[in-house]
């Protein structure tokens, strides 16, 4: 394994959750309307867990005997604007896989370093899956925003 290659793949994926913690605090802090309630708590959960991400990986950096990134990676996306949030969000969580799989890539030989970054593969799937959830039921308006119940006798 090429510790220096590792490091420096490791802190683009630290640098992309450094955006995705900025970015889904920020639409927490815009999303209004009738998606207000579900999608204000979705997005800080997720900045929580992106910084979480960036923690874990920073800590691993330090053990490979490196320097982690304060550095964001790219554009933290604004919108007011529910569906573009979260098409902003998809794409980033998108790339942020993408690191995450380079970072794999190059993790041969370190058993516990692919373990850990499978995990977050994992993690970062389930995310995009239900960005897109979310994404499809905002734009096709498939969900039911009021179900009648019955009234008591």
């Amino acid at each position: 394994m090429d510790t220096k290659k590792v490091i420096a793949v490791l802190n683009k994926v630290i640098a992309l959750e450094h955006v995705a913690t900025l970015q889904y605090k920020q639409h927490a802090l815009l999303v209004n309307g009738l998606w207000r309630k579900v999608f204000a708590d979705f997005f800080s959960s997720q900045a929580k867990s992106s910084l979480e991400h960036a923690t874990k990986f920073g800590q691993k950096i330090v053990a490979l005997g490196g320097v982690p990134t304060v550095e964001i990676g790219g554009t933290v996306r604004q919108s007011t604007e529910g569906a573009e949030m979260l098409s902003q969000d998809l794409a980033l969580e998108k790339e942020t896989m993408q690191a995450y799989l380079d970072a794999h890539a190059l993790a041969e030989g370190d058993i516990a370093l692919r373990t850990m970054l499978e995990s977050h593969i994992e993690s970062e799937q389930k995310d995009i899956e239900e960005l897109e959830k979310y994404l499809v039921n905002t734009t096709q308006g498939t969900v039911v925003h009021a179900v009648p119940l019955p009234r008591a006798s």
